[in-house]
């Protein structure tokens, strides 16, 4: 699929709305036009964008595009600003301590349950994948967004086996982002058809890193059991 050109202005600095919308109208018409875009970019790709097509699928006129929104690049970085925050919104959603998981299994099937939707049901979505990866001010967003989102999943884990160090729990939940992103992005993008199976592999490879954690989990405890015995003072001699 052909890119856009990258954007050259400096990561820090993306390119932003002409105003920010105070009044519900105004949200709503933003809304209306990252979804006209999205739907675009399901339609015709990424090539075929432009800020005429967008402002025709929002019932816009370009000069009221231009409103909000400069060109067409901020229009796209808006569109997967706000897909990488759903993401977090919806992991941060269902820690433990506001849901009650107790089960850290449970705990790794609700992630894959919440962002899946962000996968199957949001326009454009090859689009934005394609997106974060060739433009640099995106992919420095991303990295921003994935560093929250471990963050918080790496929290979550550690709540429900606190006895494995907070640096291996780090590592589950970047080894858990990476492996539900690929496979919905094989079952729901490139290869519907075997769905059933990329299900069954995310299965194993779950159980796999579950019981390794429990284990390790059950593991430092004991230890710690042991340690906490052998600090205790000995009896004294009656």
């Amino acid at each position: 699929m052909d890119q856009p050109a990258p954007i050259t202005r400096p990561a820090h600095k993306p390119p932003g709305k002409r105003r920010i919308p105070q009044q519900e109208r105004g949200i709503k018409t933003i809304e209306i036009i990252l979804a006209a875009a999205g739907t675009e970019i399901e339609q015709g790709g990424l090539a075929k964008l432009t800020t005429k097509r967008i402002a025709a699928a929002a019932g816009l006129s370009v000069g009221g595009l231009y409103e909000y929104f400069p060109n067409k690049e901020a229009v796209l970085h808006a569109l997967a600003s706000r897909w990488l925050e759903q993401f977090k919104d919806a992991i941060a959603a269902i820690h433990p301590n506001l849901t009650g998981c107790k089960d850290l299994f449970r705990y790794l099937t609700m992630v894959y349950e919440v962002v899946k939707p962000l996968y199957q049901q949001v326009p454009g979505v090859s689009g934005l994948i394609s997106l974060l990866s060739s433009v640099p001010e995106l992919k420095a967003l991303e990295e921003e967004i994935d560093l929250q989102l471990n963050g918080l999943l790496a929290d979550a884990i550690h709540c429900l086996v606190p006895n494995v160090s907070t640096e291996q729990c780090k590592v589950v939940a970047r080894t858990i982002t990476i492996l539900d992103h690929y496979l919905l992005v094989e079952s729901i993008l490139r290869d519907p058809d075997k769905a059933a199976l990329y299900e069954d592999h995310r299965r194993v490879c779950q159980y796999a890193l579950v019981t390794n954690m429990l284990l390790m989990n059950e593991r430092e405890r004991a230890a710690m059991l042991v340690k906490n015995k052998a600090d205790l003072p000995s009896p004294g001699l009656s």
